[in-house]
Formats: C-alpha cells, sequence, structure tokens
C-alpha cells in the first residue's frame, strides 16, 4: 500500500509542478537576464534608511542593475533600449547616448545605490563607475510587475505601478 500511494503521489506531483514551473516561466520571470558575458563587477546596496522597503526594492532590481552595467560594458546599445519600460518609446536614442557616455566607465568596479523612494514604483539608483570616478543616476519604474529603466519617451506613471 505505501508504495502504490508513493507511486500515485508522485504522479500527481509530477504533472502539478510542471505546470508551476511553466507559469512561473511565462508569468513571473523577469523579462531580461544577464548574457554569459561580459562580465560585470557590480554591487547593489540600499541607501541608509529607517524604511525596510528601501533593502527590498535593492533585491528586486539588483538583476537589472547587473544587465544595465553589462551592456554598458559591452557596447550594446540595442540590449540597453530593451530594458527601458514599457510605456517608454523610442529608447535608442538615450541607450546610445548611455553607451557613448559611460561605456569605458563600466568596464571597471560599479557601486549601485538605491534611494528611498517618494512612491513605490519609481525609484532612483546612483551608479558610482570606480574606474572614472563618474557617476550616474537612473531612474527605475516598476510596471506590470518588473522593474524597468526609465529610458526614451515617456510617462513614467503611465503603468498602474503594480
Amino acid at each position: 500500500m505505501g508504495k502504490r500511494f508513493a507511486l500515485i503521489c508522485g504522479g500527481a506531483l509530477a504533472p502539478a509542478a510542471a505546470v508551476a514551473a511553466g507559469v512561473w516561466l511565462i508569468w513571473f520571470r523577469p523579462p531580461y537576464a544577464l548574457a554569459d558575458s561580459p562580465s560585470a563587477d557590480v554591487t547593489v546596496k540600499a541607501e541608509k534608511s529607517e524604511y525596510a522597503d528601501v533593502a527590498e526594492t535593492a533585491e528586486d532590481v539588483d538583476t537589472l542593475v547587473k544587465v544595465y552595467v553589462q551592456r554598458l560594458k559591452a557596447g550594446d546599445a540595442e540590449g540597453l533600449a530593451r530594458l527601458a519600460g514599457p510605456d517608454f518609446g523610442q529608447p535608442g536614442a538615450d541607450a546610445r547616448k548611455f553607451v557613448r557616455e559611460y561605456a569605458d566607465d563600466a568596464q571597471g568596479r560599479v557601486e549601485a545605490t538605491v534611494v528611498e523612494g517618494v512612491v513605490p514604483y519609481f525609484n532612483r539608483v546612483g551608479l558610482a563607475y570606480e574606474k572614472t570616478g563618474r557617476r550616474q543616476e537612473l531612474l527605475l519604474v516598476k510596471d506590470d510587475g518588473h522593474w524597468w529603466v526609465a529610458l526614451g519617451d515617456g510617462d513614467p506613471a503611465a503603468g498602474n505601478g503594480s
């Protein structure tokens, strides 16, 4: 009886796990990911704050910031433009500008500091490029459950902030 019960449970759990994995891949997975190369030396941290949500936001935007720096380092303006929020049009010009201005800076170590936001779906991130000592400030926008870089023309508040 014990073996039969285990086989039945295992047989029922396998399809359920497959469905759960499919749902995650389609709906919850970020629409961007680090490429195999080049590697990017990025540390993302939260600004000191009395509010815990700053640290949570830093964790949420970690991958996006690393992908952003990696695309800069690679000189990949097209890949950078794909990080623009869904409510932003024509991100290519800003992406090319950022690649021209910061690609060399991104060759070294980068410290990213997530600043306390006024609105839960907008956050500023300060990037400090160790190699050159230059700084850049990005506005990140949360839309449809994912964080994006505000690039191009658009209204950051156009999404519902979910």
